[in-house]
């Protein structure tokens, strides 16, 4: 299941530092229901944890922290 299937989001920009990964991300975040909010922060954490030089991440969507979106969204 991709929970971000109907969203359009690009890389901005990421920077990598002692393991910790921030990832800004630009466009539209949309949501099928509350249910994919955590779908969502687990995928794309997972996508950049896969990498074994990433130990920890933070992500932002249009300058605003992804924790902070999903839970307005909640």
């Amino acid at each position: 299941y991709n929970s971000l299937y109907q969203s359009d989001l690009s890389l901005e920009s990421i920077s990598l530092e002692n393991g910790k990964a921030v990832i800004h991300l630009t466009g539209s975040l949309i949501l099928g229901g509350v249910c994919d909010n955590p779908r969502v922060e687990a995928q794309l954490e997972a996508t950049a944890l896969q990498f074994n030089t990433v130990n920890e991440v933070t992500i932002f969507i249009n300058g605003k922290p992804l924790k902070e979106i999903l839970s307005l969204q909640g």
